[in-house]
This record gives C-alpha cells, structure tokens and sequence, in this order.
C-alpha cells in the first residue's frame, strides 16, 4: 500500500504554483487533501482539483488559523513563501515575516497538533555566489546569504530547528530552478515563451548565468520521498544535476516553439547581488529513490502547450 494512501496532508499555499502541483499529486497518491489559501485568493491552479480537497481560509502568519486548520492533520508541507526574489527584495518586512515567522508558525501549530512529521520547502538561493570548486552544490556547503530573500529562508531553516531539538521531525528540502504549467510569468522561462508566443520583441538580460531547471512534476514527486523517506533535520536537494545558461534555456524554449526568433541580450544588465552559477547535487536524495522521470525537453514542451492554450495562440 502507498505511503499516501489516506493520508491526511495539508498544504500551505495550495493555489500556488508549487502548492497546486503537490496537491495534485498527493491525490493521485490517494491522500486526503487539505490546503491553507489567504482568503479571496485566485484559485485557478487549482481548478481541475478544486471539488476533490478541501480548501480552507487562513494565511500562515496567522497562528489561530493555522491551528484550526492543521486538526486531524498527519502530514504538513510548506511551500508558502514570497516569491519571486525580486518582489521579496521589494518587501523585506512582509518577506521575513512569511517566510520566516511563517514557518515557524506552521511548524509551531503542526507540533501543537501532534502532527507525525513536517517538511518545510527551503532554497537553493542561502547559498549565494559559492566558489566554483563547491559546484555542484551539496547539503553540506555553508551558505552565504547574499540578500534578503536568502536570508529570510535560511532563517525559516534556523527556527525550525528549535522545535526540531523539542522533538517534532522536520525535514528540510532545498529546490533549484522550476518550471512547468501555472508558473507566473515573471519568471525567466514562462517570460520568453509568453514574448514569443505575442510576437513581442525578445529583450532580455544577460544570457551568462547558469540554472539547475527541473521540471515541477518532478519535484512535487521529491517533496513527498523527502516526507516519507528523509531524517529529522536533513536538507534534501531536489535539482537535475544539470547546468544550463540563460542563453541555452532560451535556445532551447525557441527550438520547442519551432520558430526564428533572435533574442536581444543586454550582457552588461546584472541586478545587484545575482548569483551567476548555481547548480546542485542531488544523490543525497536519489539514494531514498527518488528520479526525475520528465525530461527538460519534454517538461519544455508541456510547458509550452499550457501556455498556447492559456493564450489561445496557434503557432
């Protein structure tokens, strides 16, 4: 019988993008679903699966919710945050006080309610601009926080481990770069797919960085192997242990659309404080069992067909 199979699991932020991926595939696993949405959220990544969980008013930086919410829960994950980076830099207050004091609250509430075991979605971002003999990452690296995103995550991380050393088990995943289906456009792939597809010139910044992309199906599947199968106090990460640049990404989403478009770069645009290089290695957690099944081309490619029909384009 799977692990899932009646579970009852709660969601922080379920109508996001992370969020309404894993609410999906814990269905698909056969668990009771419960997601926590600040109320007169849009529910729209939730759509299709709307009448098969059960979605509940609250917000994480409400205690009182939280602990309504989170009765009769087994499991809990964690994906509430503010992202992008960019709009998190921009609130820097309301950044720490969801993504750190927010966690905390969700841990504090899951262990008020002997909830059997948490897993709270961290990032890749605490680490900063690591030397180039640390490439790729590992668990073990220190971070570098680098910017008040960073920090406000790798504090969520250092709360947690208070209730951890109280004996409530949490572990910890650190995701790379994501893409796929209901990604806001703000982010770099759903940004050039959406360009192209409205015949809008191609501008963008510096085609040099590198990523680890992995396609969201693929991660949503490690959230739950970290739940089951990971050690109270483990960092997980989930990447594709590929490094891609910019540039490549771009060439890559313009073959999937099978057009003639040339981007324009502008090499010399860096926002202050970017990471140039990041990219992780995975095998902590492919030792529990865990593979990426979904290509990048063909995560490419599913993202591309969402977004010909979000846009009703025919290309």
């Amino acid at each position: 019988m799977s692990f899932w199979k009646d579970a009852r699991v709660l969601v922080t932020a379920g109508n996001g993008f992370t969020g309404s991926h894993l609410c999906r595939e814990l269905l698909n696993s056969g668990a009771h679903v419960r997601t926590i949405v600040k109320p007169s959220s849009v529910l729209s990544n939730l759509s299709d699966i709307s009448e098969n969980i059960e979605i509940c008013p609250g917000d994480i930086t409400d205690f009182d919710s939280l602990m309504q919410n989170m009765k009769g829960i087994d499991y809990v994950f964690n994906p509430a945050a503010i992202v992008p980076v960019n709009l998190a830099r921009q609130f820097p207050q309301k950044t720490f006080t969801v993504n750190g004091i927010g966690a905390f609250n969700v841990g504090y509430a899951a262990m008020k309610n002997k909830v059997k075991k948490m897993l709270h979605v961290s990032s890749c971002h605490i680490y900063g601009n690591v030397s180039e003999n640390e490439l790729p990452l590992k668990e073990s690296v220190t971070p570098i926080v680098g910017d008040l995103y960073a920090a406000s995550k790798y504090a969520a991380e250092i709360y947690l481990r208070a209730l951890i050393n109280e004996g409530f088990p949490i572990v910890f995943s650190r995701g790379f770069a994501i893409f796929g289906p209901g990604q806001g456009p703000q982010f770099l792939i759903p940004r050039i797919i959406t360009q192209i597809l409205r015949g809008e010139p191609l501008r963008l910044g510096n085609s040099l960085p590198t990523r680890d992309y992995s396609y969201i199906v693929n991660i949503v599947r490690g959230l739950m192997v970290v739940l089951e199968k990971g050690s109270s106090g483990e960092v997980y990460h989930l990447s594709s242990q590929t490094e891609r640049s910019v540039g490549q990404v771009c060439d890559s989403i313009i073959q999937a659309l099978n057009v003639k478009v040339k981007p324009e770069w502008n090499l010399t645009e860096n926002r202050p404080l970017d990471i140039m290089r990041l990219f992780g290695d995975s095998s902590k957690i492919r030792s529990l069992g865990w593979e990426p099944t979904i290509s990048f081309e063909d995560g490419l490619d599913r993202t591309v067909a969402w977004w010909k029909k979000e846009l009703s384009v025919a290309i």
